[in-house]
């Protein structure tokens, strides 16, 4: 790392005008510091950190801590071991990207013209490359381009997450999954149109929770969007719809505005026990409901109202479960909701397949 006088940084036109609080940003800085230097090409045009220049001008400061990066770094093939670390954000890597990308394009262009053989650099690819140059892989970079181009498209709705990820409060993984998740959510896929007899349902909850909950793992809805669906349903049919313990209410609001009728349970014992306010969950409940006129289970189909299954990764249902409707109800029209996973027979509907 080195200081650069700021008169001579070159500043392109690219950089946006609505530079936010920049006084903020300045007392920020002259507090605990510049957290990332700005970066800079070999001849000192600015790459990124128009913000930090700006806060480094309200200060009255005529020099800022830099980092270089050039082509070379990419035709090294990695970062020379007596160089700083790379440290940089997520909205840095992307900016580095574009930059280089359209210089990687021109040199490949002019080496195509003359008839040179490939070099060094067009043995690996060209994103490999300059994610190696940034000190990350190319999925992870890849992921910070898809945060950054959701904030740019959308900055109300996802702006707040790109800063929470260049700050270093959340993760390129996490911001990255957050903004998949609610692409799926507002554009889930379309629900089958044939009827089906045996409905299998596992809702992805919303707590409503202060620290971060289920919304981790996959999009979340809520009691009210769940019984806006339009199912399917046969006129006959029966449901096996997971409650866990905070959402039994909900879940029979759910079960009933559907139009089934509640008949009974059948209990998951884990091997583990969870968290929870008044109990610390052991089990979860396969709520069964019936619509019309549709057959009971034949008594020698009749499961034990208990299964005791290993848990798995985050809210995955036991397998066992497909194994028992199956049996309680033969050669039926089978459709999953919310399904994790597909499955012979059945018609799988949800945003993780």
């Amino acid at each position: 790392m080195s200081e650069v006088l700021l008169n001579d940084i070159t500043i392109g036109e690219r950089f946006r005008k609505d530079l936010g609080n920049i006084k903020d940003l300045a007392k920020s800085i002259e507090k605990v510091g510049l957290l990332h230097p700005i970066v800079l090409d070999e001849n000192k045009n600015l790459i990124a950190g128009f913000r930090r220049i700006k806060a480094f001008e309200v200060l009255g400061r005529d020099r800022i801590p830099s980092t270089t990066i050039t082509l070379e770094d990419l035709r090294n093939g990695e970062i020379e071991e007596n160089r700083e670390r790379k440290d940089f954000t997520a909205s840095e890597m992307v900016a580095i990207k574009r930059y280089l990308e359209p210089k990687l394009s021109k040199e490949a262009e002019k080496r195509e013209k003359r008839g040179k053989p490939s070099s060094k650099l067009d043995k690996g690819r060209t994103d490999d490359k300059i994610a190696k140059a940034c000190g990350v892989g190319r999925v992870t970079l890849r992921k910070a381009e898809k945060i950054v181009e959701a904030a740019e498209e959308n900055p109300e709705e996802f702006g707040g997450i790109l800063e929470k990820v260049d700050s270093g409060k959340v993760s390129i993984n996490y911001a990255y999954d957050q903004i998949r998740r609610a692409h799926k959510h507002k554009s889930p896929p379309p629900l089958p149109t044939d009827e089906f007899d045996v409905v299998y349902a596992d809702p992805p909850w919303h707590y409503n929770m202060k620290s971060r909950g289920a919304e981790i793992h996959y999009p979340v809805i809520d009691e009210l969007e769940l019984t806006k669906l339009e199912i399917p349903f046969a006129k006959n049919s029966v449901l096996f719809l997971w409650a866990t313990n905070a959402k039994l209410k909900e879940a029979l609001n759910i079960m009933a505005s559907w139009g089934f009728t509640y008949k009974t349970n059948i209990v998951w014992v884990k091997n583990k026990i969870g968290t929870g306010f008044y109990v610390r969950g052991k089990h979860e409940l396969l709520l069964i409901g019936r619509k019309g006129d549709i057959p009971l289970p034949m008594e020698s189909t009749r499961p034990e109202s208990v299964i005791q299954e290993n848990v798995q990764e985050h809210s995955k249902k036991p397998d066992v479960a497909y194994d028992i409707i199956e049996s309680m109800y033969p050669n039926r029209k089978y459709l999953e909701l919310f399904a994790r996973q597909t499955r012979e027979g059945w018609i799988s509907w949800g945003d993780e397949i």
